[in-house]
């Protein structure tokens, strides 16, 4: 029965059970990236596009500089998520329970413990969502918590953040995608990556849909042929249609987490909408957890997720720990914006 909690074990069950929704960090974040050092880089671009120099062919090629980049080594704060299991009590009890399954005891203490790290994965996948919100909405994270406190600021500029005065979505004379098209030309100068998807908190998304000068523009075709099926998104999203004019897909994203003061808040801010690009290159990078159960001849293990397991004696208990240490980058940072729109 101990091979169920041993490191290893554990571990392929923390990567094979399936995330929780994460819409924002697959829609803008795709690409994942596990490193085997602690620390992590990097790398974000901001600057305008060159063109190559003309030359002669019996000239040497000229040196030119390139695309502003700025690389930063970073140490990822850890994730932890530590519990007593419960899965022991169906060791004690099974001499006096009859499950109707006909489930044996070694495959009941698997259930159990898989339901369990299920449970503690989807905690963690939506702190990294809360990351990803923060990203996106702000251009910083800010990491607080016990023996730690960092900003990571990627350097969002006046025209990435914006408040509207009195021209806001509910007023029937304000139209909505004049002023997107207005901000897609200012991403696309900026960074050279037009915005292509458009999440709207809930609030918004009713103003919007409401908005007359929207109504008409609205295709939901996409949907019709199949290009986007809405019994495959998460649970809290919903896709309204594609504007054609502004080659931009709609998402309504009604997700909520409880903060670290005990407030129930929404992941994406109610009256706001996150603008930005699924082609900016974004990436989930995993720094190495260090840990003396890591597997292999190092105590540093390159994994998404670090699951180990043990016993003390009083009071006697099975604890079981979660690891993890993401981070999110926006590589290519003019690719987005936010906007308060109410």
């Amino acid at each position: 029965m101990d091979e169920l909690f041993e490191t290893r074990a554990l571990i392929g069950v923390a990567n094979q059970v399936p995330s929780a929704g994460a819409f924002l960090q697959k829609m803008f974040f795709k690409q994942e990236i596990t490193s085997d050092s602690e620390h992590v880089d990097i790398v974000v671009q901001k600057g305008k596009r060159k063109l190559a120099p003309f030359v002669s062919p019996r000239v040497q090629g000229k040196v030119v500089t390139t695309a502003k980049k700025t690389i930063n080594s970073y140490k990822p704060a850890y994730i932890k998520d530590k519990w007593v299991t419960e899965a022991v009590d169906v060791i004690t009890n099974s001499n006096t329970v009859f499950y109707a399954d006909a489930q044996n005891v070694a495959q009941r203490v698997a259930q159990k413990v898989t339901e369990e790290i299920q449970e503690k994965k989807e905690n963690v996948i939506r702190r990294i969502e809360w990351m990803a919100s923060k990203v996106l909405t702000t251009g910083k994270v800010e990491v607080k918590g016990d023996g730690i406190d960092d900003v990571i600021d990627f350097n969002f500029d006046a025209s990435q953040i914006v408040v509207l005065g009195d021209d806001t979505w509910d007023n029937d004379d304000v139209n909505p995608i004049n002023m997107m098209r207005k901000w897609r030309r200012e991403r696309i100068q900026a960074g050279g990556i037009a915005p292509n998807v458009a999440v709207f908190g809930s609030d918004v998304i009713d103003a919007f849909l409401n908005n007359p000068n929207v109504k008409e523009a609205l295709d939901l075709r996409r949907v019709d042929r199949g290009m986007i099926d809405p019994q495959l998104l998460p649970e809290g999203v919903t896709y309204y249609g594609y504007i054609k004019e502004i080659g931009t897909d709609i998402y309504g994203y009604d997700e909520w987490y409880i903060d670290d003061n005990g407030v129930e808040q929404p992941m994406v801010p109610t009256k706001g909408v996150i603008y930005g690009s699924t082609n900016a290159k974004g990436k989930r990078v995993y720094g190495a957890i260090k840990d003396l159960k890591a597997i292999g001849n190092s105590s540093l293990i390159a994994t998404k997720f670090f699951v180990k397991s043990w016993e003390v004696e009083d009071p006697s208990a099975r604890y079981i720990l979660i690891q993890s240490a993401p981070l999110v980058v926006p590589t290519i940072v003019d690719a987005f914006m936010f906007a308060t729109v109410l």
